[in-house]
């Protein structure tokens, strides 16, 4: 019998991301930080470039396509062909390093899928886009589900990597245009057609089902979100929003001050984005959580991803 997809993703990236990315003690204030770093080791870039692309054909395709592809060709039996295989196939050709954001994408899916024991991708992004342009689906850069208790969380979360200035400004950008009601539903009525998870049926049934009666019932656009947000609250359905800054920041060349230098980062983080208020409008209860992880050296990471793509150019 195969594995899981559960145990194909901790055993593939799981170990490895515990094994060389550190985690430091979160902070809850008026949002959640979380501080991460590498290791202070030589080839700590090499290791972290390695993990991102062995991620991107979890990136690209669904849970029950992974299973399906491994039992069927042991697709993951060489993650770097994976890599290429998930380029080809599903991924946007950008060959731009300066502009790719395959890095900050790829990373918020790690950090999100190995979040919880019960997460559940909504969408593979990548599986949905347009013939030739490889265009993705836009607005939000992760589409999750998880299950904890008796309780739902949607995460809608968005990724920079990049310099430290442009991330930080990207991300309140971000925040401030993509959690408004309209914005909100058109993503969620897109995906509810086009998810695989059978734990999520009964929730994007009873979604479908308001965009049918819109139409039969000829609801107005205030009036067909206003029943998006009742089934949502109704089955108990909270709000996530990760948002992933990663960095250059050369702050490994001491290993005994590493974490001081992570708590200075953080620090600087939240003294610039705890004091602000975000117009977050969908209508469910929500937590904004930030995944901060500087590194040495981001664009040596982004030139490594598109070496990769370049080999099968």
């Amino acid at each position: 019998m195969g594995k899981t997809y559960e145990e194909l993703y901790d055993k593939l990236i799981g170990e490895k991301f515990r094994a060389s990315i550190i985690k430091y003690d979160p902070q809850s204030k008026r949002y959640k930080y979380c501080g991460y770093s590498h290791k202070v080791e030589e080839n700590a870039l090499d290791i972290l470039s390695e993990m991102i692309i062995n991620d991107m054909v979890f990136y690209a395709f669904t849970e029950k396509e992974i299973v399906k592809l491994n039992d069927n060709i042991q697709i993951l039996s060489d993650l770097r062909s994976a890599a290429k295989y998930a380029y080809v196939e599903r991924l946007p050709k950008r060959l731009n390093s300066k502009s790719d954001g395959t890095m900050g994408e790829v990373l918020l899916d790690i950090f999100i899928q190995l979040s919880s024991t019960n997460t559940k991708k909504l969408v593979a992004r990548a599986k949905h886009t347009e013939m030739n342009s490889r265009k993705e689906i836009t607005g939000y850069d992760a589409l999750y589900f998880t299950i904890e208790g008796n309780e739902k969380y949607l995460w809608l979360g968005q990724a920079k990597a990049g310099q430290k200035k442009y991330c930080k400004k990207s991300i309140v950008e971000d925040l401030q245009a993509k959690y408004k009601k309209e914005y909100f539903a058109d993503t969620a009525f897109y995906i509810a057609d086009k998810n695989e998870a059978k734990e999520l049926e009964n929730l994007l049934e009873e979604i479908n089902k308001v965009c049918y009666f819109a139409q039969i019932k000829k609801w107005n656009s205030t009036q067909k979100i206003d029943e998006l947000v009742d089934v949502l609250v109704n089955n108990n359905v909270k709000l996530r929003i990760p948002c992933l800054i990663s960095y250059t920041q050369d702050i490994y060349n001491d290993k005994d001050k590493l974490e001081q230098f992570i708590i200075a980062e953080m620090d600087d983080i939240i003294s610039e984005f705890d004091i602000k208020v975000f117009p977050i409008d969908i209508g469910l209860d929500y937590e904004i959580i930030f995944y901060i992880l500087p590194v040495k050296d981001v664009d040596y990471i982004r030139d490594k991803i598109v070496d990769l793509k370049k080999e099968v150019v």
